[in-house]
């Protein structure tokens, strides 16, 4: 079986090597080529398979096509870019007729209307599982652009939102097969994510973080790659990572741990971030401004490893990181 973590190393090691027109390659949220003297190209990709990100009697195909589009924008606004264009390409088993593939236009074009983009082109095909595939075509200004790598030693963490929503309205959705986009929070969070794509922008227009990552594969993982992969570590206040009152609610239904989903489960889409401690307050700012929970979580430390920290000053031990594509 393929480990996705050495194959995306693997990848890297093969075809990472840029040329003075790509500013950023493999191992980004997007690349980042030259389009002028002022701007980079931003461009990313996503999919969303059947049997992988979504069940069909879970979701219609109009919130299917919108959710695509929305996972492939968030990697822009982890740029602090702006998304403008996307490409689709949609396979299509033999259960999907045309009034199926009506409703997967319908979402595309609420997606247009929502994070202000147009579709302009893409590939029809066939195939066994149906699957949605994205390419989304952003810009940044070159003195604004936020990467993964960047946080310094001693930067504070910050994250957008509330974490482990997602992971847990997929839970309940897989339980109670008879919803279809209800209105059930923690069910919306998954079906529906909002991308923090005028966040993200104000963060970088301001030059406020140093480093910037959406949560796509859980938290830990994900901070991991804005600090053990760039070669730092973090430590985490467990008592700090924000909970909505819906997942409390709810959480021990599914779990004994309190925090396992808000730590590892992915699809939240939230934006993961590190700043100076002297931005601090300009970060909390962006929290009224823009009706969003920033919340405080951690620190960035010399030691190459993530710490769990609790209020007692005693470190948690880490079972489970968060998504591995191709993992048991």
């Amino acid at each position: 079986m393929i480990d996705e973590l050495r194959a995306l190393r693997l990848i890297k090691e093969r075809f990472g090597k840029n040329s003075k027109e790509i500013a950023v390659g493999i191992g980004d949220d997007t690349a980042a080529i030259s389009a002028n003297s002022d701007t980079y190209l931003l461009t990313t990709t996503d999919s969303q398979v059947e049997g992988t990100h979504f069940n069909l009697n879970n979701i219609s195909p109009r919130t299917l096509a919108r959710k695509s589009v929305a996972v492939s924008v968030s990697d822009i606004a982890a740029m602090g870019g702006t998304p403008n264009y996307i490409l689709a390409t949609a396979g299509f088993t033999k259960n999907q007729d045309e009034d199926y593939m009506d409703s997967i236009m319908d979402g595309f074009q609420d997606a247009e209307k929502e994070f202000g983009v147009k579709l302009i082109g893409g590939n029809l095909t066939s195939a066994k599982q149906l699957f949605i595939d994205i390419t989304a075509l952003g810009e940044v200004g070159k003195d604004r652009i936020v990467r993964r790598a960047g946080a310094n030693i001693g930067d504070l963490i910050f994250v957008s939102g509330t974490l482990g929503d997602s992971s847990l309205g997929l839970k309940i959705l897989n339980d109670k097969k008879n919803i279809l986009n209800g209105d059930n929070y923690l069910v919306n969070r998954h079906t529906f994510p909002s991308p923090r794509l005028s966040l993200g922008r104000e963060i970088a227009n301001r030059n406020l973080a140093t480093a910037m990552i959406d949560i796509s594969d859980g938290l830990l993982l994900d901070l991991s790659r804005i600090t053990v992969d760039q070669g730092s570590g973090a430590s985490l206040y467990i008592v700090d990572i924000p909970l909505s009152e819906e997942y409390k609610k709810h959480i021990s239904d599914y779990s004994k741990d309190t925090y396992e989903y808000a730590l590892s489960g992915g699809e939240d889409y939230e934006l993961l971030f590190t700043a100076s401690e002297i931005n601090k307050e300009a970060v909390l700012s962006l929290s009224s401004e823009f009706d969003i929970r920033i919340t405080e979580i951690g620190i960035v430390k010399d030691e190459l490893e993530l710490n769990l920290v609790g209020l007692d000053g005693k470190k948690f031990e880490i079972e489970k990181r968060g998504f591995v594509h191709f993992s048991q």
